[in-house]
Formats: structure tokens, sequence, C-alpha cells
């Protein structure tokens, strides 16, 4: 369960992490009135702000008494939480749901897949090397950045004399 107090905890609802931000697995815990009634299935029915974007009923796996899911943060609202028995029956705070704050801030967990991003890259680059294709796709590329370079050098050089004559 998560290592602070937190707003639902009464309710039996609990989150692994005090703050969440986009890109974060968070684990969801859940031990509230279903579990205690005795549902052998629990779903977490999760969704963004307040038109509940990107809907999607997540089954719980149970762990004793506290059923849990893994959720990865996709947008940057309120994530909404209710749940769901097999028979139907639903926990929603009363109708108020459960809301978590999500901030906008892409945390180090997303950015590992940046990195991920950066490595096939670099690693397409290098064997680039060996195609003839490739190897004519980068001196083309390799070319119009000298032009842009010299052209920029001209406009600079440029407004220089013109600057020096008035």
């Amino acid at each position: 369960m998560a290592k602070s107090k937190q707003e639902y905890a009464n309710n039996g609802v609990e989150i692994s992490k005090a703050t969440i931000g986009v890109g974060d697995e968070v684990t969801l815990f859940y031990k509230g009135l279903l579990a205690q009634c005795g549902a052998e299935e629990i779903y977490a029915h999760i969704g963004y702000g307040k038109e509940w974007e990107n809907k999607a009923f997540i089954p719980m796996e149970r762990d004793n008494d506290v059923f849990k899911a893994t959720i990865r943060i996709e947008r940057p609202d309120n994530l909404n939480v209710a749940f769901k028995d097999s028979g139907d029956n639903w926990d929603n705070n009363s109708m108020a749901n459960y809301s978590f704050k999500v901030s906008k801030r892409v945390t180090k967990t997303s950015s590992k897949a940046s990195d991920t991003e950066k490595s096939a890259k670099s690693e397409k680059k290098s064997s680039c090397k060996t195609s003839k294709t490739c190897k004519s796709a980068a001196s083309e590329s390799g070319t119009a950045k000298k032009t842009a370079t010299a052209k920029k050098t001209t406009a600079k050089k440029s407004k220089k004399s013109t600057s020096t004559e008035e």
C-alpha cells in the first residue's frame, strides 16, 4: 500500500505515488466496500477529466484482502476511478468518484522511453553507414546543412556591412 496517508484511505482506496504525472505507472490498491462484501472479481473503471475521456475497465488482481492494478498515466488531467464487481455492484464514492490529480509534467519514467528512442536512432545511423542509399542521403543532408550555415553567415556579414555604412 502507499506510504503516506491518502485522501481516500478510509474508503480503502490508495494509489502508490503521492504525486503522479503523465507517463507514470502507478498501482491502484482497493480494499473498499466491494472487497469487504466478498467480491471475487473487481474492475477499476478509469477515465480522465470531467468527461471521463480514455475510459477503460481494468481487471484488478487479488492479493489477500487487497485488489490491485497497475495503471499507466496517459493524460495531464484528473484520473477518475470507480470500482465494479462481477455482479455489477459499484463503489463510486457515493457518486463523487475517486479522483487523483495528475501533474502536467512528464516524469523520469517516461523520459526513459525517449532515451530508448534516441538509442534506436543512433543504432539506425550506425547501421546506415554500410548502406549506399543511406550514405548518399547522409551526404545530401550534410550538403543541405552546409548550405544553410553558409546562408546564415552571409546574412550576418550583410547586416554588419549595412550597419557600418550607416
